[in-house]
């Protein structure tokens, strides 16, 4: 069975759902915060999350503002 839950930047604020391994962004944020508010839904309560952003080259702009609120560099895979 696979639970899924689809939800906009504002739906997704007023959600409290537990048990959310995965988080997945088909488009990047324009604010930073955001990003990391996303992201945040997964791994709550010392539990591990996996993130998985999609980010086409008009979105590679919005990566370095990210990767400083991050800390760190997100790994960038690229298809085939």
């Amino acid at each position: 069975q696979c639970k899924v839950l689809v939800a906009t930047d504002v739906a997704g604020r007023g959600i409290h759902v537990e048990g959310i391994s995965h988080v997945v962004n088909y488009n990047l944020p324009e604010d930073p915060e955001d990003y990391v508010h996303r992201i945040g839904r997964t791994g709550r309560a010392g539990a591990t999350g996996v993130s998985i952003s999609f980010a086409s080259e008009d979105d590679a702009f919005l990566l370095p503002d990210i990767e400083a609120l991050l800390g760190h560099s997100l790994a960038c895979i690229s298809p085939p």
